[in-house]
């Protein structure tokens, strides 16, 4: 098959189904093109080395890859970052379906909605079909991250939203709670697929060997990635506080985001000095930091939304056979209860989350190992990118059929 990718993020920007989803498709005889944007998230900027330009193309593992002008924007702005996600779409329509082979299907990674519009052009005009890979639901994430509020708009984005779901052939989901989320809207059973995300990052046997930022005599908690409002990561703030008597436990924030400056301002004013925060790094040397921490952290916002997601970094710590604290419910949760692989505490509940660090507080090195290894464990017998890919490939063929 001749599988075009429609993403607007992509390699090197940290993003699900990417550039290891590309080369497994390729090992298995598919002929991949990728068209996608030119990389700014989550800076909201220009990567380094990159500069915008009608269309560049380039090549990564043997992969073609199509990348046009965004409007880059990753601040609170609802208004700016929805000129972020139309650039793509527009610059996608207008420049990018001139420069790609026809494909026999094509694969739409929603992050937001406007990106299925060069693969509904692709149906009207090419009678392409595409396979649309829900990761999140519309208008619910624009409406519990606060930046859409206006009930007009919202139920414009979920008419938008709606009209997405019946142009696509085929629908792929990251999560079961996501499938019956798309049901209770209208969509076909038959028409989704439950395929879920794996781990994308380098596993390496190195560890950042810096004892200030990671003394030995601690449990070190580490939380790497996003630094936003939807990661309410003042409650992690807040319990660090209630702890820092006890000089037992160290916190550790690897990231960037919109909230980044408010969580270093609290810190500071609360003179907090069991946390540490470490800017981003590329996903070759994140691995490094994970293997030096004892714990890894997960949290979200307490939603209904979030109880069906299963964010990808899960999958990342696990496969690091290090155990997690997580602070989410639903789907998540049973990943973790099943596996056996961590604690949970209550998201956004400040006391939940200082007893449950208390909890992995207590238990030996050799425990938390073994915590860690069940995790490992479960993920290579569950969610392996081979078998998502089996999964995928079943789509594809169906999808063209």
């Amino acid at each position: 098959m001749r599988i075009l990718f429609i993403k607007q993020l992509f390699d090197p920007e940290p993003t699900a189904k990417s550039l290891d989803f590309a080369i497994e498709l390729k090992k298995r005889g598919h002929e991949i093109q990728v068209l996608t944007g030119f990389p700014s998230y989550p800076l909201g900027r220009i990567y380094d080395g990159y500069k915008q330009r009608l269309w560049l193309k380039e090549e990564m593992n043997g992969i073609e890859i199509i990348r046009v002008p965004i409007y880059p924007n990753h601040t609170k702005s609802g208004f700016k970052r929805s000129i972020y996600y139309m650039s793509y779409a527009l610059s996608a329509s207008l420049i990018g379906l001139f420069l790609i082979k026809k494909p026999d299907v094509a694969f739409v990674y929603q992050g937001a909605i406007p990106v299925a519009v060069p693969a509904i052009l692709l149906k009207w005009f090419k009678k392409v079909p595409f396979v649309y890979d829900i990761n999140d639901l519309w208008p619910e994430t624009v409406e519990d991250s606060g930046m859409v509020k206006n009930k007009r708009i919202l139920s414009l984005i979920n008419s938008w939203a709606n009209f997405n779901y019946r142009k696509a052939r085929s629908i792929t989901v990251l999560s079961p709670g996501f499938k019956e989320r798309l049901i209770g809207k209208g969509v076909p059973e038959d028409k989704i697929t439950f395929v879920n995300n794996w781990n994308r990052d380098i596993i390496s046997g190195h560890t950042f060997e810096n004892y200030i930022i990671f003394p030995k005599d601690k449990l070190n908690i580490l939380y790497a990635g996003t630094l936003g409002p939807m990661q309410s990561l003042v409650t992690v703030l807040l319990a660090a506080e209630k702890l820092q008597s006890s000089k037992k436990f160290n916190f550790v924030f690897i990231g960037t985001g919109n909230d980044e400056n408010n969580l270093k301002k609290i810190t500071k004013q609360k003179n907090l000095d069991n946390v540490t925060f470490l800017p981003r790094v590329s996903k070759e040397k994140i691995s490094n930091y994970i293997n030096a921490a004892d714990v890894l952290l997960i949290h979200l916002k307490k939603t209904s939304l979030f109880e069906i997601t299963i964010p990808s970094k899960i999958f990342s710590y696990m496969l690091h056979a290090k155990p997690v604290l997580m602070g989410l419910l639903g789907d998540s949760a049973e990943i973790i209860t099943k596996s056996k692989c961590g604690i949970l505490f209550d998201p956004e509940n400040v006391a939940s989350l200082v007893d449950a660090i208390n909890r992995i507080g207590k238990l030996t090195m050799k425990e938390r190992n073994e915590m860690g290894i069940r995790g490992k464990e479960y993920y290579n017998e569950q969610f392996s990118i081979e078998k998502a890919t089996d999964k995928m490939e079943e789509v594809f063929k169906q999808s063209i059929n």
